[in-house]
């Protein structure tokens, strides 16, 4: 009797530990259609494919209906996360060490943030390794929905159509848009440039560059050791570059951002920072 207790012990134990183990990741969350959906949205959102959306939901066709639910996976940006029993909000950010508007923010499907339930699909935003402090760029409202365009493969320069590597996350918004530094930082570079048109380039800290361009104009101000502040108006989007001064309307307006390390001189994916600093 007494080895028969000490194995439903065993049992019980090991079932326990399993059950307070670790968070679980959920493979794929699911996502109502909208009325103003498509694959391609929804494709933007969850930074993943059309082909893929339709491969993981079996369909055959682009339509989608209002009240459709897909299966779809988690942004490269998000860790998918199922909540377990006991789970609120404030204890999956402190699991995290993730700040809890961030955590409301990327999970603003919820009608309650204050209820939540054990198996509930979650996001869990990724922490960029530095300058979490950020200021998203573009405010809310005047950009469309983007994806990672860094190290896509772009055709234009000055000598001809030579392929090259993107460096930076291209926002599509409408010329004029305001543009708003990041980081505080000093101006470092101001003017033309053949490629990114009227561009700044600020230096944030001793080996860090934030770069922005395809401006229409410059904020007043603007200029080569000026001293800039988190937050600051600095320009205006445009469709500038891609030839000599002037040369503007060869791609649709967008802010192009990217991010450089100085020593040596890199460029580095901004598209984790953005998604951070989106979240407000």
């Amino acid at each position: 009797m007494r080895i028969k207790k000490w194995r439903t012990y065993l049992i019980g134990t090991a079932l326990l530990s399993l059950l307070t183990a670790a968070p679980m990741a959920a493979s794929a969350a699911s996502y109502t259609v909208g009325p103003s959906d498509s694959l391609w949205s929804i494709s933007v959102k969850f930074d993943t494919t059309i082909a893929k959306l339709k491969q993981m939901n079996g369909l055959t066709s682009d339509m989608l209906l209002t009240g459709q639910v897909l299966q779809v996976p988690p942004p490269s940006y998000m860790t998918a996360y199922k909540a377990q029993a006991g789970d609120t909000m404030w204890i999956i950010a402190n699991r995290y060490s993730i700040p809890l508007n961030k955590l409301l923010a990327a999970n603003s499907q919820l009608a309650d943030p204050n209820v939540i339930w054990q198996g509930l699909d979650l996001n869990v935003p990724k922490r960029p390794a530095g300058f979490r402090d950020g200021f998203f760029p573009l405010k809310k409202g005047t950009y469309s929905p983007y994806g990672n365009t860094y190290a896509d493969s772009r055709t234009w320069s000055s000598d001809g159509a030579t392929v090259r590597s993107h460096e930076g996350v291209d926002i599509m918004a409408a010329e004029g848009t305001p543009i708003y530094s990041a980081l505080s930082g000093t101006v470092v570079q101001a003017g033309w440039s053949e490629l990114g048109g009227w561009r700044l380039t600020i230096r944030v800290d001793g080996t860090t560059e934030f770069y922005y361009a395809h401006m229409s104009r410059y904020a007043p101000g603007m200029a080569k050791g000026a001293a800039i502040s988190k937050g600051q108006l600095i320009g205006y989007v445009g469709s500038t570059g891609y030839g000599p001064e002037g040369t503007k309307g060869k791609f649709d307006p967008h802010l192009h951002f990217g991010i450089y390390k100085t020593s040596p001189y890199a460029s580095v994916d901004p598209f984790l920072f953005l998604k951070w600093w989106e979240l407000g």
